[in-house]
């Protein structure tokens, strides 16, 4: 009887050590994953392509002549996954060094949406009145500088753009972090 007594114990002890096992891994899991988050994002956001996003052929864009083209971001808040629309100002160029120019279409005075206005040659914002001429610099009103360019490359003909915000209401160009 004695030897059954000691198996049935040495089988709850098992039992037992596994359920603390079970727990600890339950505890450890989400506690390794918060730790190691940052090393994530931060991987992420090396500048890898998934950064670029392609947004057509080049020689589909008119030449001389500056064109909103949208770009669709996915963005990851926590476990959702957000899809977040920007448009783009993107005009192709004859100059072969710099065959494409992108320009973020926010003000940097605000944040409001600039409209381009080829009669005038120039990006007028609606909401304060601030005007860019052709090549996005800052020629009146209160934005604090010229238009933001965007970082573009080109790759078998077709136009690959990052999005990038900045700061606003400021006077130099001082990329926000995501």
């Amino acid at each position: 009887m004695s030897e059954a007594i000691h198996n049935r114990r040495r089988f709850l002890e098992f039992c037992t050590d596994g359920v603390v096992a079970l727990i600890g891994v339950c505890m450890a899991v989400p506690a390794l994953a918060y730790v190691l988050a940052p090393i994530r994002r931060w991987s992420d956001k090396k500048g890898g392509s998934g950064d670029f996003q392609d947004v057509g052929a080049v020689a589909q864009l008119p030449i001389d002549r500056w064109q909103l083209v949208s770009l669709q971001l996915a963005r990851r808040d926590g476990w959702e996954e957000v899809r977040i629309r920007h448009g783009v100002w993107v005009r192709r160029s004859k100059d072969p060094n710099r065959p494409v120019e992108v320009l973020s279409p926010i003000c940097p005075h605000l944040g409001c949406p600039l409209n381009w206005h080829p009669d005038q040659a120039e990006f007028v914002c609606p909401c304060h009145g601030g005007t860019f001429n052709a090549q996005g610099r800052h020629l009146a009103g209160p934005p604090p500088r010229s238009m933001d360019p965007l970082d573009y490359r080109v790759e078998n003909g077709r136009l690959f753009i990052r999005w990038q915000d900045f700061k606003v209401g400021v006077a130099e160009r001082v990329p926000v972090s995501t």
